[in-house]
């Protein structure tokens, strides 16, 4: 296992700290599982833009279209919408 060191003002230390042992845990451990919660989020946002992939593909085909958005620029898309929303 590799070490980082995080710098933090000490109220945000004493927030980790608190938050680590109500969850009977080190602050490590917490911040890991603070970090694997926003890769699961993460990958949920990434399914839920396949999924809108696939709606829109199934319209398209269902409207005739013969031109198909590809994936990548489906993806690309619900990122920079997603990365505009959280701004």
């Amino acid at each position: 296992m590799t070490t980082i060191n995080i710098s933090m003002p000490d109220a945000l230390r004493d927030y980790v700290e608190a938050k680590a042992a109500q969850g009977h845990y080190s602050a490590s451990e917490y911040v890991r599982h603070l970090i694997r919660e926003d890769q699961q989020r993460n990958a949920a946002q990434e399914r839920n833009l396949l999924w809108d992939y696939l709606a829109i593909s199934a319209r398209q085909l269902d409207e005739g279209d013969t031109v198909i958005a590809c994936a990548e620029t489906i993806l690309a898309q619900g990122r920079a919408r997603r990365h505009s929303a959280s701004s």
